[in-house]
């Protein structure tokens, strides 16, 4: 049977909220307790809202860890993004996607065209519309894979580094063919790709056409069982036009007159 409510004893409240760990609770006590006296709500209404209250809080927290262990190189989003000047996909398209139903399905992405297109850009919006959607994140470039598998296998912590990796329900995979790679390096690639096959769902960026992947990795063989798996659940888009980068070195200034 519950026992009559004590008068609330301040410190051993705070103590309280501590040991439970209700950050956010403690941090809100005042302004709850006078809203409450403001507004009169039930005990039941009272309790739901800093329920929510410290949800919300905890919710955050994860949020900005999320972003973090993602390891994004900039923060951009869809709305960032410039679709008039590179008008070769469509707005609508990628909205679509960010709906994220590629992840939940375990679908890939892949993002073709040349340097400078706005591929890294929407593998990143992507990224971070996922960890907003609570989704684990990674995003690695090709060759910073590579030099971690290297690492790895010299200090004997490959399983935990490729562990590390396929914990997360997206990888993303930048600047795929910018760099060959030796017998190693593709070996290792294939592991991440097949692993997460149908598991995880991946967005991988590459300037180049998939029928030039063959001189990416040492055998032609591998390339082919990389594409197999990659291409069997994926969206494909294709990026054309001017690199955003040179548009902007490229503007000429207006003549001053004399």
């Amino acid at each position: 049977m519950i026992r009559a409510i004590p008068p609330a004893d301040r410190t051993i409240l705070e103590q309280g909220l501590k040991r439970l760990k209700l950050r956010r609770v403690r941090e809100l006590l005042d302004d709850v307790n006078e809203l409450a006296l403001r507004e009169e709500p039930s005990y039941l209404d009272f309790l739901a809202y800093i329920v929510d209250q410290e949800i919300a809080a905890r919710e955050h927290t994860q949020q900005i860890k999320r972003l973090k262990s993602a390891k994004f190189p900039f923060h951009k989003t869809l709305d960032d993004f410039d679709f008039a000047f590179q008008n070769s996909i469509s707005r609508q398209s990628m909205l679509d996607l960010a709906t994220l139903g590629f992840v939940e399905a375990h679908e890939n992405i892949v993002l073709l065209g040349p340097q400078g297109v706005g591929k890294t850009h929407l593998a990143v919006a992507l990224g971070i519309a996922a960890v907003n959607a609570g989704y684990r994140v990674l995003f690695m470039t090709a060759d910073s894979l590579t030099q971690t598998i290297y690492s790895a296998l010299a200090d004997g912590t490959l399983s935990q580094h490729m562990n590390r990796i396929l914990r997360n329900d997206l990888i993303i995979l930048d600047e795929v063919g910018y760099l060959s790679l030796d017998a190693t390096g593709s070996n290792h690639l294939f592991q991440v790709i097949a692993k997460a096959y149908e598991t995880r769902s991946l967005i991988v960026t590459s300037n180049l056409e998939f029928q030039e992947w063959g001189e990416l990795f040492d055998k032609p063989a591998t390339a082919a069982a990389v594409l197999d798996r990659l291409l069997h659940h994926a969206h494909i888009i294709t990026l054309k036009g001017e690199s955003y980068r040179m548009r902007s070195r490229l503007r000429v200034p207006p003549t001053k007159e004399v």
